[in-house]
């Protein structure tokens, strides 16, 4: 019997500022400003294999808070300010490729877990204090 190969899913998560949150396809959006509605969307790297990604306008245009985020960022940087609008969670950006690459069905629910449902989990990649 022939061996049949299985396509491994990648996702990205997008983060609202109310704490709504849905997975994405990353195989169907494939970029960080398709995800996110914007024009430029800055990277804010967060380990090896994982980024935030937010709208660079999204102060300037009065986007609120997200504080979900926010949080989730505390967890990698001491100090990490304010985060607005969306923000849209992806794995890290392939610089031979110029591509950003997607999250497994793991890491999301990781993320989902510990940050957005408020479940104490262990972030690989996060930083100890």
């Amino acid at each position: 019997m022939p061996a049949t190969a299985t396509a491994i899913e990648i996702f990205a998560l997008w983060v609202s500022p109310t704490g709504t949150f849905r997975l994405l396809d990353w195989d169907m959006v494939t970029t960080p400003q398709h995800a996110l509605s914007c024009g430029t969307a800055q990277d804010v790297s967060l380990a090896p294999e994982l980024a935030m990604w937010t709208d660079q306008d999204a102060i300037w245009l009065r986007r609120p808070s997200n504080d979900p985020a926010s949080e989730v960022l505390r967890a990698y940087r001491p100090h990490p300010g304010l985060r607005f609008g969306d923000v849209v969670f992806t794995g890290a950006t392939d610089p031979g490729a110029d591509a950003v690459r997607g999250l497994t069905e793991d890491q999301v629910l990781t993320l989902v877990d510990l940050y957005l449902l408020r479940v104490n989990a262990p972030m690989p990649g996060a930083q100890c204090r």
